[in-house]
């Protein structure tokens, strides 16, 4: 009997279960359970994007295209765009539920950015304009 290999009782390999035949601080019963078990826990503590967020990318870069074309038609520097109002941005094809941030003007309006460009929403129209310090990072 050799003395240099003993069974621990009570300790299992953390992979696959089996008894533990060696030293006292042993874990794993060879490579590929101690590989197996760290894959496992790898891939137990990646964290998973939400079901809809290549959807919602989509639809926030559809939102960029459709005010980059609005605002197309700007005639000078800090010009704003005015739309007749909500109604129109949504049957423009903007999704106002999506956006990458929000800028409080000093006159305390809202406006809601998709990088640069941004709208706000007043009581019967809209607005469309480039802040620049939006899209900074």
């Amino acid at each position: 009997m050799n003395n240099n290999i003993i069974e621990t009782p009570g300790k299992h390999c953390e992979d696959c279960d089996k008894i533990l035949h060696g030293r006292s601080d042993q874990r794993f019963c060879n490579d590929t359970c101690r590989n197996n078990f760290n894959r496992k826990k790898r891939r137990a503590e990646k964290i998973v994007p939400h079901k809809n967020a290549d959807e919602i990318i989509s639809i926030i870069w559809k939102n960029y295209e459709i005010l980059k074309n609005v605002y197309r038609n700007r005639t000078g520097e800090n010009e704003m765009i005015e739309i007749k109002g909500l109604d129109d941005l949504i049957q423009l094809g903007i999704n106002p539920k999506f956006f990458t941030s929000v800028h409080t003007d000093t006159n305390g309006g809202i406006w809601y950015c998709i990088f640069e460009r941004c709208f706000t929403i007043g009581e019967e129209q809209a607005f469309v304009k480039d802040i620049l310090e939006q899209a900074n990072i």
